[in-house]
């Protein structure tokens, strides 16, 4: 057969896609073939598809069993808004999450102390991942260092309890302009 025929027939794909399990089509038709040999020497004469089946579904749950307990990959996601969030103000979703809330702590006194809290705590976070993006450097391993590269009023605001009324605009809009401009 030509490999433009098999192409046509799409045969090219079905081989690219069994592949991976050649190797365990040809161990479940081995072991079928042998157990069916082992069932007529020992004088035996099993349902030859119903022992397929039973084979398959064994091997099936096996691969199954196999496949999901095995190591996963770590998936790493970057720590970097890239040259997708370098646009405008608003496009790491973490601020976007923050915005509605904002907008009850000026209006209702409740909760304020917890939006205190989360903002700084989200907004050291982006200023951690940013200090890492720029230079590659962690806080925790070499303080000095990301002291040195940090503009000060970033620093301070890491380092420092956050401000009572961080959730009010002036408060927030300066901050936020300082990590922009960082």
């Amino acid at each position: 057969m030509s490999r433009g025929l098999a192409r046509a027939l799409g045969l090219a794909d079905v081989v690219a896609a069994v592949r991976p399990w050649r190797r365990r089509l040809v161990t479940l038709a081995t072991v079928w073939l042998v157990g069916l040999l082992g069932a007529q020497v020992l004088g035996l004469s099993p349902s030859v598809p119903i022992f397929f089946v039973v084979l398959a579904s064994l091997f099936s749950l096996t691969w199954f069993v196999v496949d999901h307990t095995a190591a996963n990959h770590l998936t790493v996601w970057p720590l970097v808004d890239g040259h997708l969030g370098a646009g405008s103000r608003g496009n790491d979703f973490r601020v976007t999450s923050l915005a509605t809330r904002l907008e009850g702590a000026n209006a209702r006194s409740e909760g304020r102390e917890a939006l205190v809290r989360d903002l700084h705590l989200q907004l050291s976070q982006i200023i951690r991942e940013r200090l890492f993006a720029k230079h590659g450097l962690v806080i925790e391993e070499e303080p000095r260092w990301s002291e040195g590269v940090m503009p000060p009023a970033l620093w301070d605001f890491i380092v420092s309890l956050p401000p009572p009324d961080l959730y009010r605009p002036a408060q927030l809009d300066g901050i936020l302009q300082r990590i922009e401009s960082w």
